[in-house]
């Protein structure tokens, strides 16, 4: 009688551990791929995630270097050539290190140079130098976040 009655709660047991597992997520579509085709659209094209991004980095920007407007209207120039600048460098350069480091490093002087007549003081250079460098660290830290880790 002991057999029986521990078999039938093995089974009732096992089968309700069974019937509680929750059943897989339904599959993403895929997402399009080919050049210049990301999360993003079209390359140029941006999403409302990136177009909120942008006015993040707007914000944090203006109100980290006390921007006035006609500062503003002369540094963002300014700051998406040398973005862009360093992404050429990046795409070009990335297959020699020491030479990808050095270009980097004359570009990142080239917009020290070409900041200089915007903000005025060699202070608020360094400071818009450093900021940018604050602001990757903030969208690293939200993105990791985002992803569950602590930080």
């Amino acid at each position: 009688m002991k057999h029986i009655f521990l078999g039938m709660a093995m089974m009732a047991l096992s089968t309700a551990t069974f019937a509680q597992q929750q059943p897989p997520p339904p599959p993403q579509p895929p997402m399009e791929q080919g050049p210049g085709r990301g999360r993003f659209g079209k390359r140029g094209e941006m999403g409302p995630d990136r177009e909120k991004m942008e006015m993040f980095k707007i914000d944090f920007f203006t109100k980290k270097l006390s921007l006035t407007k006609s500062e503003a209207e002369s540094f963002w120039p300014v700051y998406e050539a040398h973005k862009k600048a360093a992404k050429e460098i990046m795409d070009s350069k990335s297959n020699d290190e020491i030479q990808l480091q050095e270009a980097l490093l004359a570009a990142r002087k080239k917009y020290k140079a070409d900041l200089k007549p915007v903000l005025k003081s060699d202070e608020r250079v360094n400071e818009a130098l450093k900021v940018d460098r604050e602001f990757l660290q903030e969208i690293r830290h939200e993105m990791m976040r985002r992803k569950g880790f602590r930080a």
